[in-house]
This record gives structure tokens, sequence and C-alpha cells, in this order.
């Protein structure tokens, strides 16, 4: 039988977090004003996992909060790195993650590299149980040595979900990926703001979509759509804007092809969008 005298072997694991992506500003004067965010963080910030006196076999285990502050969803990764102390300590320790659906990593902490975690959407967080563990054949070389180990948490943004700069057209056409399929319809929906950047709440009667594009005939094509023929329409409602319906029957459309959907007012181009029609299918292939 092998024996073990240990006075004290300390593991001390500060958490820090790191921001693989920060900002995606949008600039804009009377479009979408917003600024896009990846912020991540953890509760608690630092001091995590600290574990004082372990013998060969023993464990500790505590819980992390981590939080995504931004407005968009993001996928999360963590690394581990020692900071400081024995580096042949560190190299024995053994680690487990696990969150409410089960076990996402076992295995040596040192190997712990830019593991993905998963996706946490925007205002939302995850709870992941992290257990430390100093395997049963540790020997006496341990004895009296301390490490000290950071996670650095870093997050992707999911860009898809910014609409695209300058932009006053409104969900699913304004999806940075959004493709027409041909046969089949969808609302194009836009609003408009004021020289102050508000929201425009009343109908104006000189705005007008123009969508362009190729004609089967070889040329261009344009359809017009206007608040005096019914074609374009104001619905006064959370967020006021036009919506016209364009719909590929009534407006025919080549497949493989690409379109711009131009809005003016008073005959000045306020904003536009190019996409892409592809064959028959669902009216968009990008998420909402």
């Amino acid at each position: 039988m092998r024996l073990f005298n240990f006075t004290s072997i300390s593991i001390f694991f500060v958490v820090f977090t790191a921001l693989l992506l920060a900002y995606y500003p949008i600039t804009s004067t009377k479009a979408d004003q917003t600024t896009y965010t990846v912020d991540i963080s953890t509760s608690p910030a630092n001091g995590f996992l600290i574990a004082n006196n372990l013998a060969p076999g023993d464990k500790k285990t505590s819980v992390l909060r981590v939080l995504n502050n931004g407005n968009l969803d993001f996928n999360y990764s963590v690394s581990s790195r020692q900071e400081s102390g024995d580096l042949s300590l560190y190299n024995q320790i053994l680690l487990t993650i696990i969150d409410g659906q089960g076990k996402l990593y076992e295995g040596p902490l040192a190997g712990l590299s830019q593991f993905a975690l998963g996706t946490i959407a925007k205002t939302d967080g995850r709870e992941l149980t992290f257990t430390a563990q100093l395997p049963l054949t540790t020997g006496n070389e341990a004895q009296g040595k301390t490490t000290t180990i950071a996670f650095d948490f870093s997050a992707i943004g999911h860009e898809e979900q910014i609409p695209i700069g300058d932009q006053c057209f409104e969900p699913p056409f304004s999806n940075r990926n959004f493709t027409l399929h041909n046969k089949s319809s969808l609302p194009i929906k836009f609003h408009l703001r004021d020289e102050y950047g508000h929201l425009e709440n009343e109908i104006l009667q000189n705005v007008r979509l123009e969508v362009t594009g190729p004609s089967f005939s070889g040329g261009l094509v344009t359809y017009a759509f206007i608040t005096k023929d019914g074609t374009l329409d104001f619905q006064r409602v959370d967020v006021p804007h036009y919506h016209a319906r364009f719909s590929t029957f009534d407006y025919p459309v080549v497949n493989d092809q690409w379109y711009t959907a131009i809005v003016y007012v008073d005959n000045k181009e306020y904003c536009k969008k190019t996409f892409q029609v592809l064959k028959n299918g669902n009216r968009s292939n990008a998420p909402n």
C-alpha cells in the first residue's frame, strides 16, 4: 500500500472573461441607430473554485453563472491556463463541466482549450458546474505545492441577427442572409424616421417602394408600390411601418438573380437592400 503524507495542496482558481467580439456598430442617419454588442461576464468574476488541503482523490465543486449582457445571441467557449505555481500539479488536475443538460467536458484541466460550451441567448445566462479532482495517483512530489489557474471565456455573436447598415427594413426582409424563394410571397416592411431619429407615426403620401431586377425578357423590370393605389399601406402598431405584399406570382422574378429594393421619400433614396432569388421553397432561409 502506498502512503501519502500531505500537509497542504492548495489549488486556487481565478475566473477571467475574454471578449472575442465586442461591438458591431451600425451607422446610419435615419434608419437603425442600434449599436450591437457581444458582452460576456461571469458570476462570480473571480475567486472561483478555491480548494485547500486536497488529498489524492478529493474533489472540489463550484457553480459558475455565465451571462450574456449584450443584445446578440452568442456561441461561447472556455480555455484554461496556468497563472502561477507548480506546472506539474496543474497538469495532474482533472476537470468536469456540466450544465442543466448533462456533461459538457471531462478530462485534464490542462487540455481545456477553446472548448465549445453552446449558445446563450441575448440577456440570458447559463449555470455551469465545475468539479476539479486530484487523481488518486498523485504522488508525494505534489506535497505543499500550489497552482493558480485562469479560465478564459470567449464569445462570438450571431452576426446574422444584425440588420445591414443604413437600414429601414424590418424582419424577415432585413435579415443579413435573407433570400427570396420563387413561387412564394413575403411582407416587405420598413419604417421611417424624422430628422431627430424618431419613428414617423403618420402616413406620408410621398413614399414609395421599388423592387428592381432582371426580367424574363432579358432587360430590367421595376415593381413600384405606393399608398395611392393600395399596394403600399401604413400600419399603426408598436413600431409604425409601411407594408407591401411582394408575391412572385404577381411580380415575376428570375431564379438565381439579384434584385434591389429601394425606399424613396420625396423621390430621394432613403434606404435599400439587395437580395437573391432562389428556386421553389419557403420564402426565406434566413433566421428571424
